[in-house]
């Protein structure tokens, strides 16, 4: 048996099969081929451990790893370098679109609703009907003045006494009421100032309205004369010269027979 003698190449040992044989001279490999990587086998001659199988479905600690449907926070949204090619920054946008849109159509709403509200309010004080105007009864005090004095028309107040009245006179004699006359007036009813003329039928009822209230303030003396009620109220064309006032007064048709005030106090 021969041996091998030719020095080990770069200082390496020579390789022995475990039973002391020599290997089995290699095959020079064919021109164009590459040669034939062994595996690697570690000096010690043991195997290296397979790699350990890799559960694809394992999650080191699920409590830490984030929601894949949420949107990525600052932490997890990728960092791209500064110049990054087809990149450009873009500020996040703050607040929902929606929520500011229902925002702006709720101000519009609002503002049209104001806006109609004071439109309303403005018809209404041009074109709403005029409250009827305050009107001052004459009190029960007698016309002030020394009496008897003729008085006019449109100065009579209520408790006045006249002597020999005429209800179609605009001057009457004014008397004491404890002296004789003829008649009294118990109550008066004035139309405003820019009212249209109302017609001679609505007059007339009026007229009756304001005596039925007045009787009703006589006093015990009238039941010692038979007392008769007298409405006087302006004609279209004393009514176009001022005149507004509705008079009742209680007469007697037989002179100046009345000697008392006949009006309760």
């Amino acid at each position: 048996m021969s041996q091998d003698n030719t020095p080990p190449r770069d200082g390496s040992p020579r390789d022995q099969a475990k039973d002391g044989v020599p290997p089995a001279p290699e095959t020079p490999p064919a021109a164009g081929e590459q040669p034939r990587s062994e595996p690697l086998v570690p000096p010690s001659g043991l195997e290296p451990d397979p790699a350990p199988e890799i559960d694809p479905d394992f999650v080191p600690n699920p409590g830490e790893q984030p929601d894949p449907a949420a949107p990525p926070t600052d932490a997890q949204a990728p960092a791209y370098p500064a110049g990054y090619p087809g990149q450009e920054w873009q500020p996040e946008p703050h607040g929902d679109p929606v929520k500011r849109q229902r925002l702006v159509i709720g101000g519009i709403v609002v503002g049209v609703l104001v806006l109609i509200g004071v439109v309303i309010w403005v018809l209404l004080n041009l074109l709403g009907t005029r409250p009827e105007a305050a009107v001052t009864t004459p009190t029960a005090t007698a016309t002030p003045g020394p009496l008897p004095r003729d008085a006019n028309a449109k100065d009579f107040l209520v408790g006045d006494c006249f002597a020999d009245f005429d209800p179609n006179a605009s001057v009457a004699r004014a008397v004491a009421c404890d002296t004789e006359h003829s008649a009294q007036l118990i109550g008066v009813h004035a139309y405003p100032t820019d009212d249209s003329f109302p017609g001679t039928n609505a007059m007339r009822d009026k007229g009756r309205e304001v005596c039925k209230a007045a009787v009703a303030k006589l006093n015990a003396a009238a039941g010692n004369y038979v007392l008769l009620q007298q409405n006087v109220y302006p004609s279209p064309t004393s009514w176009d010269r001022g005149d507004r006032r509705v008079d009742c007064f209680i007469v007697v048709d037989s002179g100046n027979t009345i000697k008392e005030d006949l009006l309760q106090k």
